[in-house]
C-alpha cells in the first residue's frame, strides 16, 4: 500500500511539473504573460463583433456576451489540440531518458490550457453582471461537469492527434485546418436554434456543438439544460476511448518513429 501510494504521489508531482514547465515556456519573455489567454478570444470576439453585428447587421443582442460565453471554452479546446500535436515529438529526448507515463506529456498541455480557461472565469462573470444576469448557485455545480467532460472529450482528440503526429508529421499543418473548420461548424458566431433542422443531425459528429451550447446557457442564461450536457458527456466518452485506443496502438512503436 505504501509502494503504491509513493508511485501516485511520483505521478502527481511529474504530472505537476510538466504543467508547470507548459505554463511557463509558453509565456516565457512576454510582457503581458498569462494574460494573452484573456486577450485573444477578447480580441477574436471584437474582429466577429465589427462583421457581424457592425457590417452585417446580425439582429441580435448582447452580441459581444454572446461570442465571449463560448469563445472562451472554445480556447481552452483549440490551443489544446493544436499544442499537442508536438507534445510528443517536441520532447523526445525526455521520452528517450526518462521512463513515465508518455500520455502525461499530453495531458500537461490541457491542464496548462485549463489554467487558463480558470483565469477567464472572473472576467464572464463579470460581464454577466454587466448584462443584468449575474453568476447563479448553478455555476457552481455545472461548470466543473462540463470541465471534466471537455477534459475528456480534449484528452481523447489530443491523445490521437500526438500520436499520429509523431507518425505522420503532415498533422502538425492539417490540424490548423481542421482547426479553422471545426471553428464554423461549432455554434460559436450563431446559435444552434438557427441550423436547420435537417443538419442538426450531423452536428452530432462534432463533439462541441452541444457542450459550447451547454456552456453559453449557463452563462449568459444560468440555464442548466441536461439533455446538452447529456449528449455531450456520450460524445466526450466515445472520442475518449478512441483516442486511448489509437494513443495504444499506435503507441507501441513511439520509439522507432521519433
Amino acid at each position: 500500500m505504501n509502494a503504491m501510494n509513493r508511485e501516485f504521489e511520483r505521478k502527481k508531482d511529474l504530472l505537476w511539473l510538466l504543467t508547470k514547465k507548459e505554463i511557463t515556456l509558453k509565456y516565457k519573455r512576454t510582457v503581458l504573460g498569462i494574460f494573452w489567454s484573456l486577450l485573444n478570444p477578447i480580441l477574436l470576439a471584437l474582429v466577429l463583433f465589427i462583421a457581424f453585428k457592425i457590417f452585417m447587421r446580425i439582429p441580435m443582442e448582447n452580441y459581444t456576451f454572446f461570442l465571449l460565453s463560448a469563445l472562451f471554452p472554445w480556447n481552452w479546446f483549440s490551443a489544446s489540440v493544436t499544442i499537442s500535436a508536438g507534445a510528443l515529438i517536441g520532447n523526445v529526448n525526455l521520452i528517450k531518458r526518462v521512463h513515465f507515463p508518455r500520455y502525461f506529456l499530453v495531458i500537461a498541455t490541457i491542464l496548462a490550457q485549463l489554467v487558463n480557461l480558470i483565469f477567464t472565469l472572473p472576467i464572464i462573470a463579470g460581464i454577466s453582471c454587466f448584462y443584468g444576469v449575474g453568476p447563479g448557485v448553478s455555476w457552481l455545480l455545472i461548470i466543473p461537469i462540463l470541465i471534466i467532460i471537455q477534459f475528456t472529450v480534449t484528452t481523447g482528440i489530443c491523445l490521437a492527434i500526438s500520436m499520429i503526429n509523431a507518425y505522420f508529421r503532415d498533422m502538425e499543418y492539417i490540424i490548423g485546418i481542421i482547426i479553422n473548420m471545426l471553428f464554423w461548424m461549432t455554434p460559436i458566431v450563431y446559435p444552434l436554434n438557427i441550423v436547420p433542422e435537417a443538419y442538426k443531425t450531423y452536428l452530432v459528429l462534432n463533439p462541441l456543438t452541444y457542450l459550447i451550447t451547454a456552456w453559453r446557457d449557463l452563462f449568459m442564461s444560468n440555464l442548466i439544460d441536461w439533455k446538452n450536457i447529456g449528449i455531450s458527456f456520450v460524445s466526450s466518452l466515445v472520442f475518449f476511448l478512441m483516442g486511448i485506443a489509437i494513443f495504444q496502438k499506435l503507441g507501441k512503436r513511439l520509439d522507432e518513429v521519433i
